[in-house]
């Protein structure tokens, strides 16, 4: 029988709706526990940063860890045997420094942005270190008009980029998000695209859905409608159960199609 070699997963939408209670769901558990023991890898690939994806797997309650948490959409950490998550120096060290030069550079974004901040109240700005890192609005609609700013303002810096997840935004480099980490991941384990299994719900997993780092894409029933537009153009699967039990379903439907 043939196994994939690593699942990645997203987190709030994918393997939780977010109004379930937060645990595990059997279904899926199962799934963790067949691939575990046919050797394959699991990889938490989050918008989450690394205590919040600790704290949100630590609720979760699976049956086994899991082996990677890729964290703020671009960071790796690996499970040490002790239980210690450790970051992929070599990787994680540039991304910050390549987002320090790009966001040295985009002053004159920030400040527009903290310009239409101001007269807006629904739209609300998110520091990190004293560094303007992202917004959060009022509601969806906000977002999306936010957005439609933001890419204006972006033509002026193409590798000034953000990450998307219903009212939560994240500025980014454009060279990373949750796809370029999932194929930087792919490349230190040695593993190709035909070997790994994605899964999400929202706009920022989009980049690991695309059939660029993991062919077999596919999303729970919750997923938005540009998701499972991508998913469906990869040749991935579309499930008919939401959250954590929608990707044991395309788990499943993978591995059968894999056996022909």
């Amino acid at each position: 029988m043939s196994h994939f070699r690593l699942l990645s997963t997203d987190f709030d939408g994918t393997l939780i709706s977010h109004f379930s209670d937060g645990l595990c769901a059997p279904d899926f558990a199962a799934v963790l526990v067949e691939h575990k023991k046919s050797g394959g890898l699991w990889a938490v690939n989050t918008g989450r940063s690394l205590w919040h994806a600790i704290e949100g797997v630590e609720k979760f309650q699976p049956p086994l860890q899991p082996d990677f948490l890729l964290t703020n959409e671009r960071e790796i950490f690996h499970r040490t045997p002790d239980g210690r998550w450790v970051p992929e120096h070599g990787w994680n060290e540039t991304c910050y420094q390549r987002h320090d030069d790009l966001f040295a550079r985009s002053m004159h974004i920030f400040d527009r942005i903290r310009l239409l901040a101001e007269g807006h109240p629904g739209i609300n700005l998110s520091e990190e270190n004293g560094q303007l890192a992202g917004v959060i609005t009022s509601d969806e609609q906000v977002m999306h008009d936010f957005v439609a700013f933001l890419e204006t303002e972006r033509l002026k810096l193409p590798e000034f980029s953000y990450q998307r997840n219903t009212i939560y935004l994240r500025f980014a480099h454009s060279d990373y998000h949750k796809g370029s980490a999932l194929g930087e991941l792919c490349r230190i384990l040695q593993i190709s695209a035909s070997d790994v299994v994605a899964a999400g719900d929202h706009f920022n997993d989009i980049p690991m859905l695309d059939g660029r780092y993991a062919a077999h894409p596919c999303c729970p029933s919750n997923a938005i409608p540009e998701v499972r537009a991508i998913v469906e153009k990869s040749g991935g699967h579309l499930a008919s159960k939401p959250a954590a039990e929608g990707v044991a379903e395309s788990w499943h439907f993978f591995q059968a199609n894999r056996q022909l």
